[in-house]
């Protein structure tokens, strides 16, 4: 009995952390018009991305963010610019659409990860996380990335 406890304990513990949460393909992102403006017409500074390229192997990065947020709107087709700009194989990037929280109430999008405000982008380098972008960047987008690249954490 004790056993089974623990067991339900545990799936609701899995479960409570997938919630509201989907897997995004990368390429999905940019079918909306307004997401493919912005990236086309961000332009990335190409000193910074040279800098970025060189911290970038073995960075992952996990974004969360919705369709409905405009600083999602705002920044994640940015970041989808750098990384194509940076063209580097090892910086690995996964996308997970939040829905908005059911209740009032509801402080995280993602209790487990505590994942609070969207888009919230966080940066993993020798198995931990090592920073995050939330909401919106400190500077820009690229300044912070090449900044907890190299070891500035956000």
């Amino acid at each position: 009995m004790k056993r089974m406890i623990v067991l339900a304990v545990a799936l609701a513990s899995i479960a409570g952390h997938a919630w509201g949460q989907k897997p995004v393909d990368r390429a999905s992102l940019l079918q909306d018009p307004e997401w493919k403006k912005v990236y086309d017409d961000y332009v990335p500074d190409a000193g910074w991305i040279a800098s970025l390229r060189k911290r970038s192997e073995e960075l992952r990065v996990d974004v969360y963010f919705a369709f409905w947020c405009s600083d999602s709107l705002n920044h994640v087709p940015v970041f989808l610019k750098i990384m194509d700009a940076v063209n580097a194989p090892g910086f690995q990037a996964a996308f997970y659409e939040v829905e908005r929280k059911a209740l009032p109430e509801q402080k995280y999008y993602v209790e487990g990860l505590q994942v609070e405000r969207v888009p919230t982008f966080i940066f993993y380098a020798a198995g931990g996380e090592i920073g995050r972008i939330v909401e919106n960047p400190s500077a820009s987008i690229l300044e912070d990335i090449l900044a907890i690249a190299s070891g500035g954490q956000n």
